[in-house]
């Protein structure tokens, strides 16, 4: 621990069920007690999704003001070391460790105490947790106790859920990673970006990632502002999700229609919503969804708003007040780390504050597991909006498949480096007729080649 986040841990006045001051409370007098704290806050903590919880001393509890503490830790209880003492009596052995610093001059002691894993963390033959700010025997709540061996059994880490496809391809991953400069070597792709589990299976997030897959993003349209009057479907999914999601906000950036707006001099165009509030909850839906136990993110369409689901809910060591900051851990570390790779995501915790900026908090509605974001439409728009989707409900019913010639367009807005090669790999088509579309797209005026046939690059023409 750094002495930076040590006073980040303070100076955050919210209750956190991993973390306990003290002031004096000396090793001698209180060595049984200090051992229970470390099974209950060790436990806390794997219940709080923290890898750690903190044991302070020289910090009151409710103010949270540094007063210093002559604690040690380096002391003898009956004969014995202290420190010998506390991890005697542990079980599962767990790699605690103490830490002094001196802030605002005064002396503060830490005792960082790893989360339990597998089984909880047990003291003397008795397991501990710690409730809101008390220290309980884990036995007498047992809805607690079901909670967390749950938390302990289940694995939410999409990087270790085995893949159900044995066999993946990553050639739009690549495509992506190679259009914003990532250089990798085919040899160590899936070990640098962690897309097979401790066991050597493919996992979860390369699944996701993986050109062919069963995710299915839905985006429904209703002419009210219920579900009552279904107008249609359109389904993005079945391949990598850095595409299909990239599809579905493209399509939801197509019905953004953009007006004249009579209400101000000179007169202006002005969109039907914030573009940008919407893509930065988009993404943050996507890459923050809980994959491990559902597999549809969705967008509905309404009359008067759209609405973005995700599941996964707040997560359990934030507040509502925390989340609508921005104060965030992403859910699935590696995948968020691949998303800002690709320049989908900026930073952790940046799309909340520009969808609260645009829309204000009531943009969020928190129901269980669900978090849904509402973006009005502006009313001054709404007339057209609906007299357009309704006109193209009569022709559009259904969803068509794309041709090849516009999947090849849509690989190439990607990445226009890509080769006939890749593009075949990619569509699972012959080279011959990836050709012949390529030819059929030149003549259109649709594409443009630029250079020779290595090193050179398609231009997109819209």
């Amino acid at each position: 621990m750094t002495k930076e986040q040590l006073s980040e841990i303070i100076n955050d006045k919210e209750e956190s069920e991993w973390v306990e001051y003290k002031t004096n409370y000396s090793a001698k007098d209180h060595k049984h007690e200090i051992g229970e704290y470390i099974s209950a806050l060790s436990n806390a903590a794997a219940c709080n999704k923290q890898k750690y919880a903190y044991l302070i001393w020289g910090v009151e509890n409710g103010t949270r003001k540094i007063v210093g503490s002559s604690f040690k830790n380096d002391v003898e209880v009956d004969g014995e070391v202290f420190e010998h003492y506390l991890a005697r009596q542990l079980e599962p052995r767990i790699v605690f460790s103490f830490e002094t610093f001196e802030l605002n001059n005064e002396r503060v002691v830490v005792l960082s105490i790893p989360a339990a894993e597998k089984v909880p963390t047990e003291f003397d033959k008795e397991r501990y947790l710690r409730i809101s700010s008390s220290k309980v025997i884990l036995r007498k709540f047992p809805q607690h106790e079901a909670e967390l061996w749950s938390v302990l059994n289940r694995s939410d880490d999409i990087t270790q859920i085995a893949s159900h496809r044995k066999s993946l391809s990553f050639q739009i991953l690549k495509n992506y990673l190679s259009s914003h400069n990532y250089h990798y070597q085919d040899a160590t792709f899936e070990s640098n970006l962690q897309l097979r589990n401790d066991k050597g299976e493919y996992n979860l997030m390369a699944e996701l990632l993986s050109d062919t897959n069963d995710i299915v993003i839905n985006v429904a349209t209703f002419a009210t502002t219920d579900k009552t009057e279904y107008l249609e479907r359109k389904e993005f999914g079945g391949k990598c999700l850095l595409l299909a999601m990239e599809q579905a906000k493209d399509y939801i950036d197509a019905i953004n229609h953009v007006y004249v707006d009579t209400k101000v001099r000179p007169r202006r165009e002005k969109a039907m919503f914030n573009f940008d509030a919407f893509k930065e909850a988009w993404y943050n839906a996507c890459v923050h969804y809980k994959w491990s136990e559902a597999s549809n993110p969705g967008i509905y369409i309404y009359s008067d708003r759209l609405e973005i689901e995700s599941f996964g809910g707040i997560p359990k060591n934030l507040t509502k007040s925390k989340f609508l900051k921005g104060i965030s851990k992403p859910v699935n570390e590696k995948l968020f780390d691949i998303f800002k790779t690709c320049g989908f995501v900026e930073e952790s915790g940046h799309g909340v504050p520009t969808v609260v900026k645009a829309y204000g908090e009531e943009a969020y509605d928190f129901d269980g597991d669900f978090i849904f974001v509402k973006i009005p439409f502006d009313k001054t728009g709404l007339s057209e909006i609906q007299e357009t989707t309704k006109k193209n409900d009569k022709t559009t019913k259904k969803t068509t498949k794309k041709t090849t010639k516009e999947n090849i367009i849509d690989l190439l807005r990607v990445n226009p480096r890509l080769s006939r090669s890749d593009l075949s790999k990619t569509l699972s088509i012959k080279e011959d007729t990836i050709q012949y579309n390529l030819n059929q797209l030149k003549k259109a005026g649709r594409i443009i080649r630029h250079g020779p046939d290595k090193g050179g690059y398609w231009e997109v023409v819209d």
